[in-house]
């Protein structure tokens, strides 16, 4: 969670050391363990550091190779080992150094191959002065975030946008059209961010900066690989627990304890047994790793106590009980359009903020998180291939399952999921696009005729693109790692831990975890509809039960709808006359009123 900043004018100019201290001071909050700045004539970098794994500590970035490279790095390597093994062929490695300073000696032997020989969540700048050239690269699912901008032959890039912005030649404009998309559609629009000008490099992406221009690639996908196939479900089970345990255990090396976000859910309690499991195998202290979890009132269709007392139990885990108090919209406002650079309201601002806090002050600087399990553990898209290969009565029995196991949902929606589902496999693009453009004509009348045309325009010239694969299982799964709303909330998650000074972490997001399961067959994953079947066999004796069995998830909707009745007048008045969203022209002040009054 480091805080990474660079500018580079590309004209010669020096840099001025006043500007690059500006931009690196508005990242202070993700700079524990000090700041690091390198000079040198037209370049400069600075780093706020903040160490997580062993090798890292003392280590003050940037860092400068004896070849005169020099990098910023936020992030870490996964692949440490294997890494070192291609390395010794030209030379001996100290196996303790940390892993920025590995990605410099890789550079001296893959060059701008680099980042395709990286796993792990990763962001990086690397100049080379003897190439005259700055790489910039990202992670390739996303985890860790990477801004860039370039006006009148100034190059600049940092881990969050508000350092940008630092420098007085970016204005804060906002992007009318991308702000259009999000509140309307949702649609992907990969690498553009609510700052006119200011972009996002996108996942799995390598940027080649010169004095000539810059230029991006994509350098790694996810594609059809092989498919992976077993004779039973046993044994696919016992393969998913090993890559499971292999996407904890990486997320595990740290230089403090490691907490884990345990809801009581079946996604998190997993990550919290099997991170216990693997630092009890590691001979590291039971303490090492310790739960966290929101306290809510007894009884209420939130409450999840009854699980953790089962982890305590059977587990021997401690987990901390934060309470939640009153949910509040407004609450934090401010703080939440500063640290999250985008237009949203958390409703759990103050609960998070006390979470978070409570980490970091039991000595933590690493959270895991179940976020995203939801996503690549069940996704009803395999109903579609067993239609295909003619199946269509046990798509039927799977599709009646699924209500049995998720009570807290509407049976129909996984009916008009389904649908859904069989029309965009079988309708070509075009009417695809045509019936998305009549659904949309039900949009929220407040918004401004100019706000709505410019949304239309957009939607209408967005051609509907399809995935490479060849189940829709896999598609789907493909889309959600990289559709462009799923990627800025990795944005948002990431900078909502770096405010606290805490680093968070996602198993569910490892690269090899999600590869493997776009490779076993869809209903494999959801055997005879069960939801997320693979995880609860995998997790049989290290998982209490009845949280394998569990069939509903916690409700918050009641704390919500609690706070906005408590804020409602309040929130009226935010959005009354002269306020910047109808002074901007994004909506119609009149009808606002009304749908308000109403």
């Amino acid at each position: 969670m480091s805080g990474i900043v660079g500018i580079w004018n590309r004209n010669g100019r020096p840099v001025e050391a006043t500007l690059l201290s500006r931009m690196s001071d508005s990242l202070a909050h993700r700079g524990a363990d000090g700041e690091g700045k390198w000079l040198h004539g037209p370049v400069g970098l600075a780093c706020q550091n903040f160490w997580i794994t062993p090798e890292a500590l003392k280590e003050t970035q940037p860092i400068v190779h004896s070849s005169g490279n020099v990098l910023v790095f936020d992030g870490r390597l996964d692949n440490r080992a294997e890494l070192f093994s291609l390395l010794r062929q030209s030379g001996e490695i100290p196996a303790e150094i940390s892993d920025a300073a590995v990605i410099l000696e890789a550079y001296r032997a893959f060059g701008d191959r680099l980042p395709e020989k990286l796993a792990g969540d990763f962001a990086f700048a690397l100049f080379d002065p003897g190439r005259h050239q700055l790489l910039l690269a990202r992670d390739p699912v996303g985890v860790r975030p990477v801004y860039y901008v370039s006006i009148n032959e100034t190059f600049l890039f940092a881990s969050e946008i508000k350092a940008l912005i630092a420098h007085p030649m970016i204005k804060a404009v906002p992007d009318d059209d991308h702000l259009a998309d999000f509140l309307l559609d949702r649609t992907d629009d990969r690498g553009r961010t609510f700052f006119k000008g200011i972009r996002s490099l996108p996942p799995s992406h390598l940027m080649v900066v010169s004095p000539e221009g810059f230029r991006s690639r994509c350098y790694w996908d996810f594609g059809p690989s092989h498919p992976v196939r077993f004779r039973s479900d046993g044994e696919y089970a016992e393969a998913f627990r090993e890559v499971f345990q292999t996407a904890v255990s990486r997320r595990l090396r740290s230089t403090s304890p490691v907490a884990v976000s345990a809801s009581g859910g079946l996604d998190s309690s997993s990550i919290l047994c099997v991170a216990r499991m693997v630092s009890r195998k590691s001979h590291h202290p039971d303490s090492n790793v310790f739960g966290v979890s929101y306290l809510t009132p007894d009884g209420s269709p939130s409450d999840e106590q009854r699980y953790l007392a089962d982890i305590e139990r059977e587990n021997g885990a401690e987990i901390l009980r934060i309470p939640t108090g009153p949910l509040r919209l407004l609450e934090g406002a401010r703080e939440t359009a500063w640290f999250f650079e985008a237009p949203v309201i958390d409703e759990q601002w103050g609960t998070t903020e006390r979470t978070l806090s409570a980490v970091k002050n039991r000595g933590s600087r690493l959270l895991l998180t179940g976020h995203w399990g939801d996503q690549f553990l069940f996704s009803q898209a395999y109903l579609v291939d067993l239609v295909r290969r003619m199946r269509w009565i046990r798509a039927g029995s799977h599709l009646r399952e699924f209500p049995r196991w998720m009570t807290d949902v509407d049976p129909k929606w996984f009916y008009r999921r389904f649908f859904v589902d069989l029309l965009t496999e079988h309708l070509p693009g075009p009417l695809i696009t045509l019936l998305r453009g009549l659904r949309r004509g039900r949009n929220a009348p407040w918004y401004s005729d100019a706000f709505l045309r410019r949304a239309r325009h957009r939607f209408w010239s967005r051609p509907v693109t399809r995935t490479p694969f060849a189940s829709a299982y896999a598609a789907s799964l493909y889309e959600s790692v990289r559709g462009g709303y799923y990627v800025f909330c990795m944005e948002w998650n990431n900078k909502l831990a770096a405010m606290q000074g805490v680093e968070m972490a996602y198993p569910f997001l490892d690269r090899d975890l999600i590869q493997f399961m776009m490779a076993i067959p869809g209903e494999v994953h959801a055997r005879n509809g069960v939801p997320k079947a693979i995880l609860r066999q995998a997790m049989r004796g290290i998982v209490p039960g009845s949280i394998l069995d569990r069939k509903w998830k916690a409700d918050f909707t009641h704390l919500v709808n609690a706070g906005m009745n408590r804020e409602f007048l309040d929130l009226v008045r935010c959005l009354e006359t002269g306020r910047r969203a109808t002074e901007l022209g994004y909506l119609k002040e009149r009808v606002l009123k009304e749908e308000l009054g109403s």
